[in-house]
């Protein structure tokens, strides 16, 4: 069956339409992944000695202030090793979700139904190449931004003392720089979908995604904006309930009871925006291409 471009409107109807298909198998996929993340990020933190940090912050922030800036960095060193750990723990699980949801909304839209163990084998055959895509796109990102960085300041270092005119200078120069780093965050948005769906290579799928997004950048903003959105919704709505039961009982049992809640959350989140966002790379092929149904599978 020839899959045919869709409005904008619909294509957003058609992602949430399949997630109300394909939850069940979104959400195993999402735990399968996660809960090893959460209760490894718990662990790092409490053997770490990150939790006595967390200690201090909540009953005794006083003694914090009394502390040279040296002291409290020492203090909290363990604190910014576990939330860099367990940062990394998440993004490699998210991109394990990311790429079993592809498959499952794919098949979907072929009108198969895949199951979590399925999707699961096919996250991980592509799982190494995908690390190495997801590396590529971080780094190019990453080194726009430093390199912006690095030229935003010039106003100030010409000028020494700021000025409204440096600042009004920096400001515009800033937006300049950081420009052509948001431009490649979109424009490479679909490369993760392209990499499980059609079986393309690291870089193959960062070029495909280059030629499907770039003129359809702006609507693909769009839908990804508008996605990011209703996720940022969902966490607000998960914070509500976690950040209640972190004062429960012990502080570091409260803590970890509410964190290890929040990663879960963030599991079905990421499953829920790798759907859509595959729904929409769907419609992006459609638009490029004559697109038949089988293709996806």
């Amino acid at each position: 069956m020839q899959i045919d471009p869709r409005p904008f409107g619909q294509v957003l109807g058609d992602a949430m339409n399949a997630l109300a298909r394909t939850w069940k198998t979104l959400t195993s996929v999402a735990l399968w992944a996660f809960i090893p993340a959460g209760v490894s990020a718990l662990l790092i933190f409490r053997f770490s000695g990150a939790d006595e940090f967390l200690g201090l912050v909540f009953n005794d922030p006083g003694y914090l202030e009394t502390l040279p800036a040296e002291a409290v960095l020492d203090i909290a060193a363990p604190f910014l090793w576990a939330t860099a750990g367990a940062v990394i723990l998440q993004s490699l699980a998210s991109l394990f979700v990311y790429l079993a949801a592809h498959r499952v909304v794919a098949s979907d839209a072929a009108g198969r139904t895949t199951s979590g163990a399925e999707a699961r084998q096919v996250a991980l055959h592509r799982y190494g190449t995908g690390v190495f895509a997801g590396f590529i796109v971080l780094l190019a990102v990453v080194g726009i931004v430093v390199a912006g960085l690095v030229a935003w300041t010039i106003p100030f270092v010409i000028v020494g003392t700021p000025n409204p005119t440096s600042v009004f200078i920096a400001v515009l120069l800033g937006a300049a720089l950081m420009a052509p780093a948001f431009w490649l965050g979109v424009t490479l948005s679909m490369w993760s979908s392209v990499l499980v769906v059609e079986g393309r290579g690291a870089l193959g799928s960062l070029r495909r995604s280059f030629h499907l997004v770039r003129r359809r950048w702006w609507s693909t903003l769009g839908f990804l904006v508008l996605v990011g959105l209703l996720g940022s919704v969902a966490i607000q709505l998960i914070q509500l309930v976690a950040i209640p039961l972190s004062v429960v009982g012990e502080l570091g049992v409260g803590i970890s009871i509410a964190s290890l809640i929040g990663v879960v959350a963030q599991g079905f989140i990421v499953a829920g925006l790798a759907a859509m966002y595959t729904t929409w790379y769907i419609d992006l092929r459609a638009r490029a291409e004559t697109l038949v149904s089988d293709e996806l599978l």
